[in-house]
């Protein structure tokens, strides 16, 4: 059902995605505040507001820069349209699809905080998932943060308890750093990295430890299936080659959050 509510809320998603694009490339390189505009990544010429709408942009300029030619990633429109889909799931998970954007006033309270939390984790996992695929690492920056604000959310969050998220961190984070111990004990050498521990710990906050067995389930299937995949369409990858592992997390937590089926309900 495409209502206005679904269609301001893709538009909005490819604008909000647009910003995740500029958190993505800076934050790893450190330069967050070193500009309010944007600029171009090749020539770092700034970049005219009215080049820089997202995804209609990209296609109007060919997917070249205006300043300088150079080619544009197509991540940058994929992570937009991403971005937008990722909340369209979300509102039909919550079930708002179906209230027009001027009937707002009738979403309550309650369903106001789910969505503002659903938003903020879509938003985590997208900037999370798309660094460490370029960089093998999970910033700090946002991982740490993002364990810390989770007593905000168990208070806000209607359904959360204490319990519930307390324990999520302890059992997230713990689990990664287990599994890491134990591969640096008998590889002698270290094969998971603490960066994808404190993403799980922020998970396992954020949804609550009941969410952490679906979460490496999906995870872990899905990344062995790619893996699986990469190894056969490219001979020469080593069966040693690294992989990131955020990605699958990531993939593993928004299934379980955006999933109109409960994963034990599915499965038992």
């Amino acid at each position: 059902m495409f209502t206005s509510t679904v269609l301001f809320t893709f538009t909005f998603g490819l604008i909000w995605g647009s910003f995740l694009n500029v958190c993505i490339y800076r934050i790893p390189r450190g330069i967050f505040w070193g500009s309010s505009r944007s600029f171009c990544p090749h020539c770092k010429k700034e970049i005219p507001f009215y080049l820089n709408i997202p995804l209609l942009s990209y296609i109007f300029l060919l997917g070249k820069s205006a300043c300088c030619k150079k080619k544009i990633s197509p991540e940058y429109p994929l992570v937009e349209i991403l971005t937008a889909v990722l909340l369209v799931l979300l509102i039909f998970r919550l079930r708002l699809q179906g209230i027009s954007i001027f009937q707002l006033h009738y979403i309550s309270s309650k369903e106001w905080l789910r969505l503002l939390h659903g938003f903020l984790f879509i938003s985590i996992m997208v900037v999370t998932s798309v660094i460490d695929f370029h960089f093998m690492i999970i910033p700090d920056k946002i991982s740490i943060p993002g364990i810390f604000m989770t007593p905000l959310v168990i208070l806000l969050h209607p359904e959360l308890s204490w319990k519930s998220g307390l324990l999520g961190i302890l059992l997230g984070g713990g689990f990664i750093f287990a599994l890491a111990w134990f591969y640096h004990f008998l590889r002698k050498k270290e094969g998971i990295g603490m960066g994808d521990a404190k993403l799980l710990a922020l998970m396992g906050g954020w949804l609550g430890y009941e969410a952490l067995f679906p979460i490496l389930f999906y995870s872990s299937l899905s990344g062995s299936l790619i893996g699986i995949i990469l190894l056969s369409a490219q001979k020469k990858l080593s069966m040693k080659a690294a992989i990131p592992f955020g990605p699958f997390l990531a993939l593993g937590a928004l299934i379980q959050l955006l999933s109109p089926v409960s994963f034990w309900s599915f499965f038992l």
